[in-house]
């Protein structure tokens, strides 16, 4: 009976494929550096893996909507350097700058979704312009060297633990939970897999196409801001090496990795085994000494595989249908 579930549910399926994947990659590790299999080791990547796969569960949404953020990763470093200096190691400052943050993410996704869906421009583009432009604030209001720290609320957040599990660790759990429930359950997160599947057929079907686009982009950058101070509560400082371009184009390898196509076809959980995998095989690479170059292609070679293996499951099902239709 469970074995006909994961053969007939592609979601399944792919979750399965990925916790196996997971298994054998932790095996090869393990033959190669023993140490990682270790469990505070593992700890260690699930906590790293966290403010990767908060980003990404707002990164699928935007792919199963048929689109791309590429300003997450300018959205993450802007968080880290503005929580930094505003809030100055001072714990009354905390709450106020994180909800102006989350204001500003919010700004910014929504204006990016705004735009897509008044002007038409390809999300590719106008989320590339918007990055490019949070980037240049960055560099203005810093003016290129970062201050400030984070105070010992948001240092709890990010680098504290209860017992051996990291506090970030469990906000992850939580916050995925409340996200995968909403994409479940709620009409308004449902309708994204719409948007991607078909466009045209979702608008005449009465979904306010605009409205769920600006909502989409807007909760992108949210999870980007809230994966920002995530980073910021665990190295306490402002920093330019935090997020980037090379953060973006994980997010977007976790999100393919985790089944997610711009089809509307995939499952927003399927993010966060992606974003552990990509996390595991970085840290692997680097224990091999490798240098990060090699990681982008490592990156870029298991997006194309994932996607022709995923594009090709898709296809073949669509075949089974039409034969089965007649």
């Amino acid at each position: 009976m469970l074995l006909e579930r994961i053969r007939n549910d592609r979601n399944l399926k792919v979750m399965v494929s990925l916790l196996l994947m997971i298994i054998l990659i932790l095996g090869i590790a393990g033959m190669i550096t023993p140490r990682l299999l270790q469990p505070g080791h593992l700890i260690e990547l699930a906590r790293q893996s966290v403010p990767l796969g908060i980003t990404a569960l707002g990164q699928s949404a935007v792919i199963l909507s048929g689109g791309i953020d590429l300003s997450v990763g300018s959205i993450v470093t802007m968080t880290n350097i503005l929580a930094a200096d505003m809030i100055r190691g001072r714990d009354n400052r905390t709450i106020p700058v994180v909800l102006f943050l989350l204001a500003l993410g919010i700004l910014i996704g929504g204006t990016s979704g705004f735009l897509i869906a008044k002007t038409g421009i390809p999300p590719m583009v106008m989320t590339f312009a918007m990055s490019s432009i949070v980037r240049g604030g960055d560099l203005l209001y810093s003016g290129g060297a970062p201050g400030g720290r984070a105070s010992p609320m948001l240092r709890f957040f990010g680098a504290g633990r209860v017992g051996p599990v990291p506090v970030s660790v469990i906000i992850f759990i939580i916050l995925a939970i409340l996200v995968l429930f909403w994409f479940k359950k709620v009409r308004t997160g449902r309708s994204t897999y719409f948007l991607g599947n078909n466009f045209r057929a979702a608008k005449y079907a009465g979904v306010p196409v605009e409205r769920r686009i600006v909502f989409i982009y807007a909760f992108s950058a949210t999870m980007a801001v809230l994966s920002g101070l995530i980073f910021s509560g665990y190295i306490g400082v402002g920093s330019f090496e935090v997020g980037g371009e090379a953060f973006m184009l994980n997010s977007v390898a976790s999100a393919v990795i985790g089944g997610n196509t711009f089809l509307g076809i995939g499952n927003i959980a399927g993010a966060i085994p992606g974003a552990f995998i990509i996390t595991l095989i970085n840290s692997i690479l680097r224990s091999l000494g490798i240098a990060v170059t090699g990681q982008h292609i490592m990156q870029g070679v298991i997006i194309i595989v994932m996607v022709v293996l995923y594009t090709g499951q898709i296809g073949f099902s669509r075949k089974k249908l039409k034969k089965a239709g007649g």
